[in-house]
């Protein structure tokens, strides 16, 4: 009986393994034909039973990174470096380009770091860049309400030309859970996008269109479409991107062509058109690039053939993706990369025309990238109006934008005293941007005024601080504006006007802590129990305001030698600091001086004073020094 239920377990467990095997390799073919949605949904339902193996949790973090989801791919990619952190440089990158898009920069630098070879720090990297830049954006998000992902926008006329996942009559897309995009035209009126509908025409189809572009008279357009035939690539099943044309006829788009550089083994998409007409871009990974992507240029003859697409360049491509290439009026590329330095997925980049090539490629700054994909910019450059798509929301969105130059921005301020109104002279004023470690300090002129120039769309803390004074800390936020100019107003409150905390001693014009004074027995200088209770309400004021620095000064009365005198007040104030630290308060903060019987709290003489008046000299003060 017992060899039988042993038979019957060992079954169970058999099948119960076969059965994760069949699930794990369903998780593996899905991943593998780029189904991440699906293939995190296997992945994860097989986690459920039993913990994922290395590869599985690989695949799982790509899945996560490939579906935007950055917080999960992070944790994934986490738990696989536990697994095995010796992983290839691909899978660092993507790892790094996850914490940058979950704003985890220390992170993303540590592993960009190891990437490289070479120190990274990008925040410093772009805030360096921001210096530099000649143009600001200050950008709008369209429709941001609206459920649906939007990007890719063209000129057409007056409107714009996008791409658009709101067909629900399309079939579903693996890879991301929603339908095939389609081409869409709209009217942008502020924020919205109006009268949008489906671009005419056998334009759209069941797969993917997207990227239009349109020659100067209208009649003639270029977009990406996404093959219907699948082609095996590195193992697995890819539908390449290709370039149409298609051409304005008695008012209907037609004569729909497959263009002649398109190929079933690598990706032709992004269509954009020199001004002239006379040249096409697009990006492909074709092979003999710099990367998995680049930007190429192909010359459209008068004959209507094409000729060899050319390479751009390392002034525009690199080992990694570049793609959606724009010209301007005035011949100047724009395109999107996800390099080593940019702020987190694509990043938008400029290259100023410089005769028949192109300059190097710059990175276009943290007025216009974020954390997430920033990507397919159009601009007119002579008006410095424009749009872009972004999936900054968790959504691609279409953004509509102005620019301005780059100028410096600057906070002008005042410090003041809180009571008063008055200004304050002389108080030290620091200005410090968390993000970067940037410290900069100015001091208040006879006005009390302050300045410092700043960068936009920066996060910064302003403190401003003066002996006698409690001090002051302000958040700022500089967003990018048309008024370059931020007032700030910093009212510091004396601490001699404290709630009663602190007063002036008329007597020798010094600030001390409004505290009972401590006093001690004939001769000795031990910490009595009702000093103790003083002293605590000390150490209470002095952890509410961190910075405050005090003077225990110590005193006698005036019977015994001078020397005498000096020695036991030095010892009763060095009884006081201890007792002071011992709560707790940080030794830097206290400094402890006796000065025997040379400051008596009353005018009587060693030969006059009553036991009481002697009584009231044995004591401890407390002055703020800071």
């Amino acid at each position: 009986m017992k060899n039988i239920t042993l038979f019957v377990i060992l079954l169970a467990a058999c099948r119960l393994g076969y059965s994760q095997s069949k699930d794990l390799k369903m998780a593996h073919k899905l991943y593998a034909n780029k189904a991440y949605t699906e293939a995190i949904e296997a992945y994860t339902a097989e986690a459920e039973q039993t913990p994922l193996d290395t590869l599985a949790t690989k695949n799982l973090a790509e899945s996560y990174y490939y579906t935007q989801n950055a917080a999960k791919a992070v944790e994934t990619y986490a738990r696989l470096w536990e697994l095995k952190p010796d992983q290839d440089k691909a899978v660092i990158f993507r790892y790094a380009d996850a914490a940058k898009r979950s704003k985890d920069y220390a992170k993303a630098n540590e592993l960009l770091t190891s990437y490289t070879g070479e120190e990274v720090n990008i925040l410093q990297g772009i805030e360096d860049l921001d210096e530099e830049v000649e143009q600001f954006f200050f950008p709008e998000i369209l429709d941001a309400a609206s459920a649906y992902n939007d990007f890719g926008a063209a000129y057409y006329d007056r409107q714009i030309i996008f791409a658009s996942d709101r067909n629900a009559a399309r079939p579903v897309y693996p890879w991301t859970g929603r339908p095939y995009l389609d081409l869409y035209y709209a009217n942008v009126n502020g924020s919205a996008i109006t009268d949008d509908g489906l671009f005419p025409g056998m334009i759209n189809t069941d797969t993917h269109e997207s990227n239009a572009v349109f020659s100067a008279d209208g009649r003639k357009m270029y977009f990406t479409r996404t093959s219907d035939d699948f082609t095996r690539i590195n193992d697995a099943k890819i539908a390449v991107l290709q370039i149409y044309s298609a051409e304005l006829v008695n008012g209907q788009w037609g004569n729909i062509t497959l263009l002649p550089i398109n190929s079933k083994n690598y990706s032709v998409a992004h269509p954009a058109l020199s001004p002239d007409g006379k040249s096409l871009y697009f990006s492909s990974d074709m092979p003999g690039g710099f990367g998995s992507f680049d930007i190429y240029k192909v010359n459209l003859n008068e004959d209507g053939s094409f000729a060899t697409p050319v390479n751009l360049g390392n002034r525009i491509n690199s080992d990694k993706l570049e793609q959606f290439p724009f010209i301007s009026d005035a011949g100047n590329l724009y395109f999107a990369s996800n390099r080593a330095e940019g702020l987190g997925g694509l990043d938008l980049y400029r290259s100023k025309v410089s005769g028949e090539t192109f300059a190097d490629a710059y990175n276009l700054g943290s007025s216009i990238n974020s954390n997430a994909d920033d990507f397919a910019l159009i601009i007119k450059e002579n008006e410095g109006t424009g749009y872009f798509s972004s999936n900054r929301t968790e959504k691609d969105k279409l953004y509509r934008f102005e620019t301005l130059p780059n100028i410096n921005y600057q906070i002008i301020g005042n410090v003041d005293n809180k009571k008063t109104l008055e200004p304050i002279p002389g108080a030290k004023v620091t200005l410090f941007r968390p993000e970067t470690g940037t410290l900069i300090t100015e001091v208040t002129d006879e006005e009390g005024s302050f300045k410092f120039d700043v960068r936009p769309n920066s996060f910064y803390k302003v403190k401003a601080s003066k002996e006698l004074y409690v001090p002051i800390e302000k958040d700022v936020r500089i967003e990018y504006s048309r008024n370059t100019k931020t007032a700030l107003r910093l009212y510091m409150e004396a601490y001699a006007d404290t709630e009663e905390i602190v007063v002036v001693n008329d007597r020798n014009q010094l600030t001390q802590i409004n505290l009972e004074k401590i006093y001690f027995d004939f001769d000795k200088s031990n910490i009595r129990p009702d000093a103790a209770t003083t002293l605590d309400k000390l150490v209470a004021i002095l952890t509410k305001y961190p910075e405050m620095k005090v003077e225990i000064a110590s005193h006698t009365d005036m019977r015994g030698s001078d020397t005498y005198n000096q020695e036991l007040s030095e010892r009763r104030a060095q009884s006081t600091r201890d007792y002071v630290i011992s709560k707790g308060i940080d030794a830097d903060r206290l400094t402890a001086k006796g000065y025997g019987e040379s400051d008596p709290i009353n005018n009587c003489t060693e030969m006059d004073c009553t036991d009481a008046q002697q009584d009231e000299n044995r004591r401890s003060e407390f002055t703020i020094i800071n």
